[in-house]
């Protein structure tokens, strides 16, 4: 069972939500749109220490330009880009052009669970793009997921029947339901934001690394326990 900890920012905090058990990691290298952004030169020393300890990096593309995406990722150069902007969503060019530009880069685009339809969109997606992640919610500046609440769990397991293809599950998951979620859906992975993070006045975030490691640890065992 993958686990996947969204959004930082420094290389202490990443090192340290490595050390709590973060298999993928996930940042938003600086671009014109979005929050919670990181130098390049911060995204370049918080990969680096990740591929020393054989964790995945993951790129967030939040903008709805492509060019501006993959200029970016030619920067960033993570492991995985993530694709979950408001107004654009991968399709079968995009990814062609991605493989070509950016050899070796795998495509995960997500998917907004709001009804049934999205069983649908995923088969889509799932004829070009190497992951899916399934999120909630819709909002400018953030895309597809960062709500902080979940969804009709079902529609996902329905979609990890109905694709053969890693699908990461995300959306409002953290140490108190991800047991639950686990055994519903039975996914490759599992994504945390909000529930593994501190919130301070003034708007900013950071992780909580014990949170983050009650989260890591409970998907790990609960996985071991399904046999998956």
């Amino acid at each position: 069972m993958i686990t996947q900890i969204y959004s930082l920012q420094k290389l202490d905090e990443a090192i340290a939500t490595m050390d709590a058990g973060a298999d993928y990691i996930g940042l938003v290298p600086m671009q014109s749109i979005g929050l919670a952004r990181t130098p390049i030169s911060e995204v370049h020393a918080i990969y680096d220490e990740a591929r020393k300890r054989g964790c995945t990096c993951v790129g967030i593309a939040l903008t709805n330009d492509p060019d501006e995406i993959i200029e970016v990722m030619k920067q960033a150069r993570p492991d995985i880009l993530h694709v979950c902007s408001e107004k654009f969503a991968a399709d079968k060019t995009f990814a062609e052009r991605l493989h070509r530009e950016l050899p070796g880069m795998k495509l995960m685009q997500a998917v907004l669970i709001e009804g049934p339809e999205a069983v649908e969109q995923a088969k889509a997606y799932a004829e070009y793009c190497d992951y899916l992640i399934l999120d909630t919610g819709l909002a400018p500046n953030t895309g597809i997921g960062a709500s902080g609440k979940t969804h009709d769990w079902s529609i996902d397991a329905e979609i990890v029947r109905s694709v053969n293809i890693p699908v990461i599950m995300a959306g409002g998951l953290g140490p108190d339901n991800v047991e639950a979620a686990i055994e519903e859906v039975r996914p490759f992975g599992v994504d945390s934001l909000t529930k593994t993070s501190r919130f301070h006045e003034d708007g900013s975030m950071e992780k909580d690394p014990e949170k983050v490691k009650l989260f890591c640890d409970r998907a790990k065992a609960k996985a071991k326990e399904l046999g998956i």
